[in-house]
């Protein structure tokens, strides 16, 4: 008989087991939303709920949440035991904000535990337009960014590429660098951006920055983008070298260095034909002409100003060419510009100012000035022309000639000085400076010393960001103590659970001194590992008993009982030390 019902036992066992995983599998994720009709000027809440007793729980995936943008995200853990079963409960809620009016649908939310996923059925809220009053500012979606679908997954990664990948010699090509950074990760220090030599390039003022949030494989991502205005200044096949981004690690977050693929470009040499006037211009121009007056005098100047205005490499637009003006003398001044970036194209004036001088009066003609530039967007050279200038010169009236007479000689050489005449002192024999040389001040040579020690210090400043670049693993384990204290204290206002947060700070330092990941080791292999690194028997079993007094708190019932999870400050407190121990050996 005992051979009959123990095998009987296990089987029932067995199905009762499967029949109870089957019915909470059935309710192992559910979603929900505060409210079914929200304006757009509110927010409403998404509440993802997951039931189910596995550890390290994967993040849910969202759906593309076509209509909304998410503006806030949060997560919860309950740990509940009845009748000696203990059940798992995490709900993560995230803040929509919706920018569209109409019947929206919240697609299904997905989770796969043990390699088995689980969907939420589809929630439809009702988005009515509202004042335009937001309660909250908002960074909208761009929905013309690229998604980078490539890369869908990861917590960061950059992006390059150009506007134009074919362009004429001197037309202005945008170059954009964007990095990619999860909306649900949080870093500490602020990433280091080290923008490619862009040789073969002229480069226009500094790149623009610009932010925004886009949707790559079901996840929200924070967008920086980097644009700088660009001018091929060689033909043929020009090549922009990677651009790198250095990650500082932090305790919620990996440090990584990154950089971007090689970007090519094919720049077209100038068409043939080109007109006489044309002098290299290559853009998109207008022409003015005027004169500060029409009515002169001989010898008195006009002021003759020409503004070229429109876009292009306005900095270094060549200068037009003057015409002949026969009775007149001319004298040019520095031309000034004024431009600005407007997406990615430089547009302002440049303009030139030309005094000019009559030599006879009489009606003149100031000429037209012909300016030849080539319009990459045509393909084709133009030339424009301002308008010609009529001048009345008036006689000169003579005040603006001077003329000069000697002053009378003395006499007689060494005569005695009348009585008018002020007393003379004799010559010295030797003539002295009344203050010492400027060479003989100490300010004088470290006025010199001043550049000298600006390259030493840049030098040294250079060589210091190369060695961060690559050298990230040692500059991550001297800094790991830092900001290991800087995250400790900021576990209290994280909005992560006080003691997941605080077994992540110890974690994290752990990574970054040892240089591997610590988060998902068993206790056992733990141990092992801090063994090997020469870690103190005491020391690796508080380390691994502040763990798992960690996990006590994270998972134990809201109680005021101190017996089932020690207070957040005791433990806090206890990393710090163990933290100290660590820095000391």
């Amino acid at each position: 008989m005992k051979k009959f019902i123990i095998p009987l036992l296990i089987v029932i066992g067995f199905l009762a087991s499967a029949t109870v995983g089957l019915a909470q599998g059935q309710d192992v994720v559910t979603a929900q939303v505060d409210r079914a009709v929200v304006s757009t000027d509110e927010t409403v809440t998404l509440s993802v709920t997951v039931n189910a007793n596995a550890s390290n729980l994967p993040n849910p995936t969202l759906p593309s949440l076509a209509g909304f943008n998410v503006v806030g995200t949060g997560s919860s853990s309950q740990i509940s035991i009845i009748n000696g079963s203990m059940s798992a409960q995490m709900v993560y809620s995230y803040r929509l904000q919706p920018y569209q009016a109409g019947d929206l649908v919240i697609e299904p939310v997905s989770i796969t535990i043990d390699g088995q996923t689980y969907t939420t059925a589809p929630i439809s809220v009702k988005v009515v337009q509202g004042t335009g009053q937001q309660a909250a500012p908002v960074t909208p979606i761009d929905p013309t960014a690229p998604t980078s679908s490539g890369f869908a997954g990861q917590d960061t990664f950059v992006e390059a590429d150009v506007d134009n990948a074919n362009p004429y010699l001197g037309e202005p090509v945008v170059y954009s660098f964007r990095y990619y950074e999860a909306a649900d990760r949080f870093g500490f220090d602020q990433p280091s951006y080290e923008a490619p030599a862009f040789t073969g390039f002229w480069s226009e003022s500094d790149a623009q920055q610009n932010q925004y949030r886009v949707q790559a494989g079901g996840r929200m991502y924070r967008v920086t983008e980097l644009r700088t205005t660009l001018f091929p200044s060689k033909t043929g096949e020009v090549t922009i070298e990677p651009a790198r981004l250095a990650i500082p690690g932090g305790f919620f977050s990996r440090g990584a260095n990154l950089q971007t693929d090689p970007v090519t470009v094919e720049v077209k040499p100038l068409p043939a034909g080109a007109p006489a006037s044309f002098n290299g211009a290559v853009g998109q121009f207008t022409i003015d002409s005027s004169v500060d007056t029409t009515s002169g005098r001989v010898n008195e100047p006009i002021t003759w100003q020409i503004t070229l205005s429109g876009s292009g490499n306005l900095n270094t637009l060549p200068d037009p060419v003057w015409p002949d003006m026969p009775g007149w003398r001319s004298f040019d001044s520095q031309a000034t510009h004024n431009t600005q970036v407007q997406d990615g194209q430089v547009v302002g004036s440049r303009v030139y100012e030309r005094l000019l001088v009559p030599q006879s009066e009489g009606d003149f003609t100031i000429p037209a000035l012909e300016y030849s530039y080539f319009d990459p967007a045509e393909g084709s050279y133009q030339t424009i022309s301002s308008q010609p200038i009529a001048v009345s010169v008036a006689p000169g009236d003579g005040s603006n000639t001077q003329s000069y007479t000697a002053e009378p000689a003395n006499e007689v050489a060494g005569a005695a000085p009348s009585a008018e005449t002020p007393d003379l002192k004799p010559v010295p024999t030797q003539l002295a400076l009344t203050a010492a040389p400027i060479t003989a001040s100490p300010l004088y040579w470290l006025a010199w010393a001043v550049p000298a020690l600006g390259l030493a210090g840049n030098f040294f400043w250079q060589r210091r960001q190369q060695y961060r670049l690559a050298n990230p693993d040692a500059i991550r384990r001297s800094q790991a103590g830092k900001k290991a204290k800087v995250a400790l204290k900021q576990v209290a206002s994280s909005d992560q659970n006080p003691y997941e947060a605080a077994a992540l700070v110890l974690t994290t330092y752990l990574a970054d001194k040892f240089g591997q990941p610590v988060a998902g080791l068993t206790r056992p292999a733990l141990r092992q590992l801090l063994t090997e690194k020469r870690v103190e028997p005491e020391l690796i079993e508080r380390i691994v008993a502040c763990l798992n007094e960690a996990e006590t708190g994270r998972f134990a019932p809201e109680t005021d009982d101190t017996t089932l999870a020690p207070p957040v400050a005791e433990l806090v407190q206890t990393i710090d030390t163990i933290i100290d121990d660590l820095e000391k050996i």
